[in-house]
């Protein structure tokens, strides 16, 4: 059954180019539901993303929104739109933008109830990542992430739920994201509160995937995934994944997916 989707992802800073491949192959799909871009001022190609189907937001990242790293700000941005959207929707997927393409319609996948996410390959945790101590140590404090060294990574990059589960998910997320404080390599700090959030219970009805998934998240696998002879790229299951994330992660990959997007 297709369900009512919305998809909403940021784009500041991008050209049509780094969208294209996301914007055409969801196309490709099928899908027909709306997608939601937010746009900055350094936002270039604007044209060409809503002719590829974008609704685009535009916002300016002052006043308060200064506070916040633009990994973060998307969630303010994402709960104002959803405020004030009058229409109902089966299932909202938080997605990147710049790596991420769409295999399959992801509106036809049957998304259990509650939150999806998505959990990274099984050999690193988030005691063995550099970038996840930065991020709750910096944040949240050492005791944060001490108490979470033995935890599997989930990608904040890709998120799916039901409205009702998307509530609950902005709710305790958007408290836990003030007060940044900007470093070296902090702007992702979103993905530090997000496993916080997952490993301490503080999100209800939960369903992790893994790469053997919808999703294929693509940073720690080791090596590159396996594809059928047409080039369609396979999850740790055999199966096709329906959007694949973080193929620049790849350059291999990323080369043949943007050869393959180019026009």
């Amino acid at each position: 059954m297709v369900q009512k989707m919305c998809i909403m992802g940021m784009a500041s800073g991008y050209h049509f180019g780094d969208v294209r491949p996301f914007l055409s192959s969801l196309r490709r799909t099928g899908y027909s539901g709306r997608v939601i871009l937010f746009v900055s001022p350094t936002t270039r190609d604007c044209d060409k993303m809503e002719a590829a189907g974008a609704e685009l937001v535009h916002f300016e990242r002052v006043g308060d929104y200064e506070q916040y790293s633009y990994n973060a700000l998307r969630y303010l941005l994402y709960r104002k739109w959803l405020d004030e959207c009058v229409e109902h929707f089966d299932r909202i997927l938080f997605t990147d933008v710049r790596d991420v393409i769409f295999q399959q319609n992801p509106a036809e996948f049957p998304w259990p109830e509650g939150l999806s996410i998505t959990l990274e390959d099984a050999h690193k945790s988030i005691g063995t990542c550099p970038y996840m101590k930065l991020w709750l140590v910096g944040h949240l404090g050492h005791d944060a992430w001490e108490a979470l060294c033995d935890c599997r990574i989930s990608c904040s990059g890709t998120t799916c739920g039901d409205p009702a589960a998307i509530d609950q998910y902005l709710e305790v997320m958007l408290p836990l994201l003030r007060n940044y404080t900007p470093g070296k390599s902090m702007a992702g700090y979103d993905q530090g509160v997000h496993n916080f959030m997952l490993h301490n219970g503080l999100l209800e009805r939960v369903t992790r995937f893994d790469n053997s998934g919808p999703i294929l998240t693509l940073a720690y696998k080791q090596g590159l995934p396996d594809q059928t002879s047409e080039g369609i790229i396979l999850n740790d299951s055999g199966v096709p994944a329906v959007l694949v994330h973080q193929y620049d992660r790849k350059p291999e990959l990323f080369r043949q997916i943007r050869e393959a997007f180019k026009a």
